[in-house]
């Protein structure tokens, strides 16, 4: 239930506080001055629509905190969410001049969407425009779910019905890989030949690169092989270089037998001719081995010509991503051989899990059937109890054009108010006042099934007066027995009937215009209460029908 709703900066409300009770609560003032803008701040508290107008001039950000009693199935809610869970529930929002907004739950930041879904476990608010809502089907299916004894069947049917469409997206996503046309795959077969006749798996690339480059060089490669051996060992001009590398040799292994401070440059000059000795034998066998092979080269060449021309069409960077882009091809290739089978397996599997859902669609809807056809009759009991004794309801169920989240089947609500007059749909036949009533009636009827804690109640009498207007009232104070009620109302019948009285109005001072809500004493809710049943000019007979008012209500 709502304890505390603290409001700061909000439209004309500078800083506003109201304390609530439990049972019956009634919100009273005259038109415009302000109840609607109490109930626009509880609306964002429970995560409404933000509007950057709703801060008041000349402030930078609005602030709506609202304290309630916690219930079960909202601390299993928390706990299934990893949110703490408190023996109060605290939300405020936080909305700035520029129309960024902040929601907290117990000082913790949450979405909006789920300031949203815990303000509809704690607060039922019927705002004026919704009287509307009773004409929609899901309204009416999910009013009949709440209040009839079928959860079971509404999660199988959601269930199956969630399973359907995964099913159908499954499906589709098939059905359009299938309809490529032929071309398609038959460019991608002519890509993956392509890409498969370069064997790019088969061939050591970078060797084939090295022997390329050799063979694209032999002749200059051999002269430089031919020549360097012939610098070393040409004895044309003399002792060639490694004769005389050796005779040096030999000259500083003498001088290192006389002092072996030589014997270093001895062993390194040894060291010189053994190398220069194998470099030898080394250029004039690898001068030898070059290779002029034009055959060989034209083939290479040709092979690194195919490789390049796909690299720059498929804008690869190098070999391994062709491989790569030739096994995705050929996968490519596999699946859409394999397509027609998948093709009929998703159909199979879509067409299973329509059936099952419109078999959990059928129980819901023959469950519901029997359900709304009790709930019609107490409805029509508790209209009887409004003036209404004639009234009758019925709900018509058939099977809807597609099915959706909310189940197989089309509902529409007939209703009669008058004898031997058939029932016609509510939206043609009922007049403002009727639907009122009608709507009340809604809510009153199982509420003790619905676990929502509190219900406002915004001018739901409205187009009913006298005697209706009292058995309205009592209505309201019945509901209140087991659920928090605050109803705004222009009826002084409904005003005496709630244990609490709150009076909102408009003060302008220095300029400034501001919201005021007062918690009303015994003697000043008796002149609210006059006020209301004689107009501004309160008599001495209008307070003593208020007090009688009040006193017949025992409050």
């Amino acid at each position: 239930m709502l304890k505390r709703l603290h409001i700061r900066n909000y439209a004309l409300i500078e800083d506003l506080e109201i304390q609530w009770e439990r049972g019956m609560t009634a919100m009273t003032g005259e038109t415009g001055s302000g109840k609607s803008i109490v109930l626009g701040a509880m609306g964002l508290v429970l995560g409404h629509r933000t509007d950057a107008s709703a801060v008041r001039q000349g402030m930078k950000k609005c602030t709506i905190e609202a304290s309630f009693h916690t219930t079960s199935t909202l601390d299993l809610w928390l706990e299934t969410n990893n949110h703490d869970v408190w023996p109060e529930i605290i939300l405020r929002r936080e909305l700035n001049s520029e129309g960024r907004s902040r929601a907290f739950l117990n000082d913790s930041p949450i979405t909006a969407q789920e300031m949203r879904t815990v303000g509809e476990q704690l607060v039922d608010l019927h705002g004026q425009d919704n009287t509307r809502l009773l004409l929609t089907r899901e309204y009416q299916l999910n009013w009949i779910d709440q209040r009839a004894a079928h959860p079971k069947l509404v999660t199988a049917y959601k269930t199956a019905f969630e399973a359907f469409e995964s099913a159908q997206l499954a499906f589709r996503a098939i059905e359009k890989e299938k309809s490529k046309p032929q071309a398609d795959l038959d460019y991608l077969q002519y890509q993956l030949k392509e890409l498969e006749d370069l064997e790019l798996n088969t061939k050591d690339w970078p060797a084939l690169e090295k022997e390329c480059i050799t063979l694209e060089h032999s002749t200059e490669l051999r002269n430089n092989l031919q020549e360097a051996w012939s610098t070393v060992t040409n004895e044309s001009q003399g002792n060639s270089a490694l004769d005389r590398l050796k005779q040096a040799q030999k000259l500083i292994a003498s001088a290192a037998e006389r002092s072996d401070q030589y014997i270093v440059l001895a062993e390194r000059a040894k060291a010189l001719a053994i190398e220069l000795d194998d470099l030898t034998a080394e250029l004039e066998h690898q001068s030898e081995a070059v290779e002029e092979n034009p055959q060989r080269l034209h083939m290479l060449e040709g092979w690194f010509d195919g490789v390049q021309r796909v690299l720059h069409k498929h804008s690869a960077q190098d070999i391994n991503a062709l491989i790569l882009l030739q096994s995705d091809f050929t996968a490519r290739l596999d699946r859409a051989a394999s397509i027609q089978h998948e093709f009929e397996n998703a159909l199979q599997a879509k067409k299973i899990a329509y059936d099952t859902m419109v078999s959990h669609g059928k129980a819901l809807m023959d469950s519901r059937k029997s359900s709304a056809q009790e709930l019609g009759i107490q409805i029509q009991e508790v209209l009887e109890t409004m003036s209404m004794p004639n009234s009758r309801i019925e709900f018509e169920f058939s099977i809807g054009e597609q099915p959706d989240a909310f189940g197989i089947e089309s509902i529409e609500m007939l209703f009669s108010a008058n004898p031997g007059m058939a029932v016609l749909p509510l939206q043609k036949i009922a007049s403002g006042g009727e639907k009122s009533r009608l709507m009340l009636a809604f809510k009153a009827v199982g509420h003790d099934a619905v676990s929502i804690p509190t219900i406002i109640l915004d001018e739901i009498d409205t187009g009913v007066s006298g005697n209706v207007a009292s058995k309205m009232a009592n209505l309201m104070k019945r509901i209140a027995r087991h659920q928090q009620v605050i109803a705004v109302t222009h009826l002084p019948q409904v005003a005496a009937t709630a244990e609490q009285h709150l009076r909102v109005q408009k003060e302008e001072t220095e300029g400034t215009t501001r919201t005021l809500v007062q918690l009303l004493d015994q003697d000043v809710r008796v002149l609210e209460i006059a006020a209301m049943l004689s107009g501004s000019e309160v008599s001495a007979a209008a307070k003593d029908n208020a007090a009688a008012l009040i006193a017949d209500h025992g409050n």
